[in-house]
Formats: C-alpha cells, sequence, structure tokens
C-alpha cells in the first residue's frame, strides 16, 4: 500500500543528522552548542585551574618561607637572650672582682705604686705622711732581663727620687735622692757634695737648692760608684736628719724599686715631680 509523502518525511530527516551531532553519554551540551565551543571551554578551563594552581603554589611556598624566618628570628632571640638566675649573677660579679683584682695586682707589682712617706729624712721637700706615685716599670723591665742574662744599669738621672729597700733592712722602704750614679767620684767636703766623672774632670759641684740652707751637710765622702750602684742621701741635712750611703754605702740597683713621679697628697701640692738640674 503505497505511503504518502508525509508519512515519509520523518524517516527521511533521521537519515541526514549528522553523526557528529549526536548527544553521547555524558556529554552537556546546551542548545546551540557544539562540540568545538565544548573543546574550547574545556581548555580556558584548564588555563584557569594552571593558573589557580600556580597562585596556590606560590602562597603555599610563602607561608613556609614566613615559617622559617619565624622560627630563625626566634632562634636568634633565645641565643642573644641574656642568662638569668642567682648562680649566673653571682658569677658575673665574681668574674669581674677576679678582672679588676688581677689588672690591680698587676699594675701595683710591675707599673705604679703609691707610698706614703713615714719620717722626716727627706724635709723640706717632702714631709711625712705624703702620698707619692712610684714608676715601677723601668725596674720591672730590668727584672725581667736580667732573666736573660742582661746586666744593665737603670738609667737614672742624677737628683732622681726613689723608693728602695735598704741593705741594712729589706723588710722596710727607704725615699732618698740620688746623687752619685755609677761611674762618678763623689765628694762631700766642707758641707758640699761635688761631683767628678768624664763629663765633668773638674768637678760639679752640687747646688742643692732643696735642702734647707741653715744646715750644712755633715760627714765626709770620697769613693767612686761602682756599676749596679748609686749613692742615696736624704734631703734633711740637720744632724741626724737622714740615715743615707753617708752610714751605710752604695745602694745596689737590685733594691730599688721606683722613682717617684708624682704626689697625691697634700693636696695643695699635688702634680708632677721634677728632678733639679746640676749643671749648665
Amino acid at each position: 500500500m503505497p505511503m504518502d509523502d508525509k508519512e515519509k518525511e520523518p524517516a527521511d530527516l533521521s537519515a541526514r543528522l549528522d553523526e557528529s551531532e549526536l548527544l553521547k553519554p555524558g556529554t552537556s551540551l546546551k542548545p546551540g552548542e557544539s562540540s568545538n565551543a565544548q573543546s574550547n571551554q574545556t581548555g580556558e578551563q584548564s588555563e584557569v585551574e594552571q593558573s589557580e594552581q600556580k597562585d596556590s603554589d606560590i602562597q603555599q611556598d610563602v607561608v613556609e618561607f614566613n615559617k622559617f624566618a619565624a622560627a630563625q628570628e626566634e632562634a636568634g632571640q633565645e641565643i642573644e637572650q641574656p642568662k638569668s638566675g642567682a648562680l649566673h649573677i653571682v658569677w658575673e660579679i665574681t668574674k669581674t672582682i677576679l678582672i679588676a683584682a688581677a689588672v690591680v695586682i698587676f699594675i701595683n707589682t710591675f707599673v705604679f705604686q703609691a707610698y706614703y712617706v713615714s719620717g722626716t729624712s727627706m724635709v723640706p721637700t717632702y714631709q711625712d705622711k705624703d702620698y707619692l706615685l712610684v714608676n715601677k716599670f723601668p725596674t720591672s723591665l730590668r727584672n725581667i732581663m736580667k732573666i736573660f742574662g742582661s746586666k744593665g744599669d737603670l738609667n737614672i738621672a742624677r737628683g732622681e727620687v726613689l723608693i728602695f729597700r735598704p741593705p741594712e733592712n729589706p723588710e722596710i722602704f727607704y725615699v732618698k735622692r740620688a746623687i752619685g750614679l755609677p761611674g762618678d767620684r763623689v765628694v762631700l767636703k766642707d758641707g758640699v757634695f761635688t761631683i767628678y766623672n768624664k763629663d765633668y774632670p773638674n768637678g760639679l759641684k752640687l747646688d742643692e737648692k732643696y735642702i734647707d740652707p741653715a744646715f750644712k751637710t755633715e760627714g765626709e765622702v770620697d769613693e767612686v760608684v761602682t756599676p749596679g750602684n748609686v749613692f742615696m742621701v736624704g734631703d734633711n741635712r740637720a744632724p741626724g736628719g737622714s740615715y743615707d750611703s753617708r752610714a751605710w754605702g752604695q745602694l745596689n740597683q737590685d733594691k730599688i724599686i721606683g722613682d717617684a713621679f708624682f704626689r697625691l697628697i697634700p693636696l695643695n701640692s699635688i702634680g708632677f715631680i721634677s728632678d733639679p738640674k746640676y749643671g749648665n
């Protein structure tokens, strides 16, 4: 039985459909969209996802770096943080005292030391209870050099005031003035000291302006100061005023402590000590 054209139209339309236009399982095309549009959308989504992943990775790196920096800062603070506690405080105080004591002992032993004048053997230049600062460094250096075999004399200036241990009693200290140096011929006659040496073959009479002119220096002396020795005299020339080389002879330089270079007390006389000048 023959069919009319209307009954054949659906079969003809179905035959004209392209396979690519058929919906496949899982496809979510909207009306009017093609498979190419789906592919482009999928690519754009992939690029967006990759960009978001990179941003996430960067943020994670920043977080990790901040954690690392914070940990390093905290560790540094822990190292720099001072220790606390009673034992630590006691140790710090003790350490400071020991260091200060060591410095003071070293200075007093080898460099400087203060001495009180006891007695009147240096009147009128120095009075009882005057406080003198003594330079010990040259003597300390000489003693060290002696360990290595050196036997040189100290560089003592004529008229210098020295602190020393007297030969008759090494337990005490004397303060006197050096007027005779190694190689000098020291002559005391008529109350005046005269020095003979290669610089003064005709003699140098000492003009001792530091003594009291009311007194005449007692005694007679005529001797040559031997190497390593010095001739010491006190400024007090009154009878019995000073017990010095006129009575007990020359002083060995090994007994010398140092030279007085600064007066601390009395305050009205504070200042550096200058040596007298005897020659022209």
